[in-house]
């Protein structure tokens, strides 16, 4: 086995039945603020809601820079229809020597329970793995996070582990647990 060789020289663009997961456009902000903007859509994330405007003009080039110098791939999930900006999701942390990643998820609050995180993820999944070269993908769930657990469950990965305190939230001031979850390239066909 070999480490992980993937280039970051072209943002992988997906598609799935109703969405293109694309690459971040200036244009997005306004969706970005949008979600981010959300309490109840960061509830679990260790960040703030953005209060301005100017906050999600900034993480538009962050996403671009994080792409750029392989931190992270953050892909837009577009309605193929209008290429509005309902949600994102991200493989971030890439352990390269091991082939590994985590993945997490943003969704528009208006667009909750209608599978959409079901149905990209899987196209984000079998990238990671068949493109990308992962052997293996983490996600690091708050436990109070029902949607985030089921969803990780119907995608295939096993529960691992608590990890104690291990993400600050800066919104709290507290140090706060994560439910460890996995899944392998091995094991990602016996679901």
């Amino acid at each position: 086995m070999s480490k992980l060789n993937y280039q970051f020289d072209k943002f992988p663009q997906l598609e799935s039945e109703r969405f293109i997961l694309r690459e971040v456009k200036e244009k997005d902000y306004i969706s970005l603020y949008e979600i981010y903007s959300d309490e109840g859509a960061v509830k679990y994330q260790p960040i703030s809601a953005m209060k301005t405007i100017e906050q999600a003009q900034k993480a538009v080039q962050a996403f671009l820079q994080g792409f750029k110098n392989r931190k992270f791939i953050r892909w837009c999930i577009a309605i193929k229809e209008n290429d509005t900006v309902i949600g994102l999701i991200t493989l971030h942390d890439f352990d390269f020597w091991n082939s590994q990643a985590e993945i997490g998820f943003m969704l528009n609050k208006r667009y909750w329970r209608q599978n959409i995180m079901g149905e990209v993820s899987h196209e984000i999944i079998r990238n990671a793995f068949e493109i990308i070269g992962l052997h293996r993908i983490e996600a690091l769930i708050h436990p109070d996070n029902i949607a985030s657990i089921k969803l990780s469950e119907k995608l295939g990965f096993q529960l691992e582990g608590l990890k104690k305190e291990a993400a600050y939230n800066k919104r709290t001031d507290e140090y706060e647990d994560r439910l460890i979850f996995g899944i392998t390239k091995n094991n990602k066909n016996k679901t």
